[in-house]
C-alpha cells in the first residue's frame, strides 16, 4: 500500500487558499491525497475535529487511507487520542514540512537543522507517552516501552544539546564572515519571499548558475551566495529558504534561524508572485513581511519585486496590495522570460550607495591595501588595470593619497 491520506482542516474560518497549499504540500512529499475534510469550527482539545466530524472520518478512512494530517500542529494527547480511535498513521502539517525538508536537505547545516527540528518536535510526543505509560495505558510509540521511551527522551535532549554547539559554531563561522565580507567592501544582496515566488530562478538568471529549480515548494533550503555584477558595482547576492504562512514555532527556532541573517543584508529584494489572485498575493505578502518584521529587518531596506509578469494582464491589483503594505517604488519582472532585469540591476546598484567598485592602476594596489588595511577586495585583475569594491565613505582616503581612479559602480 502507498502513502495514501486523508488531510483534515479545522478553522473558525478556513482558507481556500490554505487548503489549496496545504494539499499541495502533501502531494510534494509524496502523498495520494484520498480526501480533504474541512471543520469550520476552533479545534477540538481531544480529537482536533469534532466528535460528530471525528465519524465521518472514520468512514473515509475505511476507504483505504492509512494517513491522516492535521493542518495545524497537533498537542500530544490528541495525536494519540486520533492513532487509538482511527489505527491509522497520525501526522501534521509540521511533521509533513519536515519530511519534504529532509527530502531536500542539500548541505551539513540544512541536516543538522532538520535534525534539531525533529527532536524538539519528538519531545512533548514522548512526554505524553511517558505519562499515558505510567497510567497504565497502551499506546504505540516507536515500538518503545515505558523505560525505553524515558532512555529516548533523555537521549533526545543530549543529541538537542549535540546539535546547537554544531549549528552555533557553523554559525559563528558564518558571521565571522560576513563580517569580514562587509569590512572588504563587499555589499550582500538577500533574495526572500513566500516559497515558490520565483526566488532562485531569478538567483540563475542573476548569476548564470543552474540550481535546481522544479517548480514545487521548498526548492531551496540551503543558502547559496555569488558575486554579482550589478552594472557596474560588484555585490553578493544570496538565496534563502521560501516563506511559508502558519509557519510552526519548531521550525522558527531551529532550521530557520538561518532566515535571521537576512537582518545583515545590505539590501533586501522581497519576491512576490504575481501570478496569483489578489488575495493570494496579499495573504503571501502579509505573511513576508510579518516574518521580516520578526527578525527585525527595516523595510527601509525592502525592495518589493512583483514576478512573472509576463503571466499578468493587469497591474493595478499589485500596485493597490504595495500600497496597503507601504511597499513603495515597486519593480516588475518576469526572472523566467527576462523581463525587467536590467531594470532590477540598475535599482540595486543605486541603492547599494555605501558601496563603490573602482578602476585602478595595477601599480596601486599595494599602496590601496596598505591605505584601507585590507578594507577593499579586488573583483577583477588584467594587465595594466583592476576593479576594486571599497566602501564610499574610503574615498576620501584615495584623494587625499593622490591615487587615480575610476568609478565603474
Amino acid at each position: 500500500m502507498g502513502k495514501e491520506a486523508l488531510l483534515v482542516y479545522v478553522d473558525p474560518n478556513p482558507m481556500e487558499s490554505k487548503v489549496n497549499e496545504f494539499r499541495m504540500l502533501a502531494e510534494v512529499a509524496g502523498y495520494e491525497v484520498k480526501g480533504l475534510v474541512v471543520q469550520r469550527r476552533i479545534p477540538d482539545s481531544r480529537y482536533y475535529v469534532g466528535i460528530g466530524k471525528l465519524m465521518d472520518v472514520k468512514r473515509l478512512i475505511e476507504d483505504g487511507v492509512n494517513y491522516l494530517i492535521t493542518y495545524h500542529q497537533l498537542k500530544p494527547n490528541q495525536s494519540f487520542n486520533l492513532s487509538r480511535e482511527l489505527r491509522v498513521n497520525v501526522m501534521d502539517r509540521v511533521k509533513l514540512i519536515l519530511e519534504i525538508f529532509d527530502k531536500r536537505a542539500g548541505d551539513a547545516e540544512a541536516k543538522l537543522q532538520i535534525k534539531l527540528a525533529e527532536l524538539k518536535y519528538s519531545l512533548p510526543l514522548i512526554r505524553e507517552y511517558i505519562r499515558l505509560s505510567k497510567k497504565g495505558e497502551q499506546i504505540g510509540f516507536h515500538g518503545l516501552g515505558e523505560y525505553g521511551a524515558e532512555t529516548y527522551y533523555k537521549h533526545a535532549l543530549r543529541q538537542i544539546a549535540s546539535v546547537k554547539r554544531r549549528l552555533n559554531a557553523i554559525k559563528s563561522m558564518r558571521d565571522t564572515h560576513i563580517i569580514k565580507r562587509k569590512d572588504k567592501g563587499i555589499p550582500e544582496v538577500a533574495l526572500t519571499g513566500y516559497t515558490m515566488a520565483g526566488k532562485t530562478t531569478l538567483f540563475n538568471r542573476l548569476t548564470g548558475e543552474g540550481k535546481y529549480i522544479d517548480g514545487k515548494a521548498f526548492a531551496t533550503l540551503s543558502t547559496y551566495s555569488r558575486l554579482v555584477n550589478f552594472n557596474g558595482k560588484y555585490a553578493v547576492i544570496t538565496d534563502t529558504v521560501g516563506f511559508i504562512d502558519d509557519l510552526p514555532p519548531v521550525l522558527v527556532e531551529s532550521f530557520y534561524s538561518t532566515i535571521r541573517e537576512i537582518a545583515y543584508a545590505d539590501l533586501i529584494l522581497l519576491i512576490i508572485d504575481s501570478s496569483d489572485s489578489a488575495e493570494e498575493v496579499r495573504r503571501k505578502v502579509s505573511s513576508s513581511i510579518s516574518i521580516l518584521n520578526d527578525i527585525a529587518v527595516p523595510m527601509s531596506k525592502v525592495i518589493p519585486v512583483f514576478n512573472k509578469i509576463d503571466e499578468v494582464k493587469d497591474t493595478d491589483s499589485l500596485l493597490n496590495v504595495a500600497l496597503e503594505f507601504k511597499l513603495s517604488n515597486p519593480l516588475f519582472i518576469s526572472a523566467k522570460a527576462g523581463i525587467g532585469l536590467e531594470s532590477l540591476k540598475s535599482r540595486i546598484a543605486s541603492e547599494l550607495r555605501d558601496y563603490t567598485t573602482v578602476r585602478l592602476a595595477v601599480g596601486d594596489l599595494d599602496t590601496v591595501n596598505q591605505l584601507l588595511r585590507h578594507r577593499a577586495s579586488i573583483m577583477f585583475i588584467n594587465n595594466d588595470s583592476a576593479l576594486v569594491n571599497v566602501r564610499r565613505e574610503d574615498l576620501a582616503l584615495l584623494d587625499e593619497k593622490g591615487i587615480s581612479y575610476r568609478i565603474e559602480g
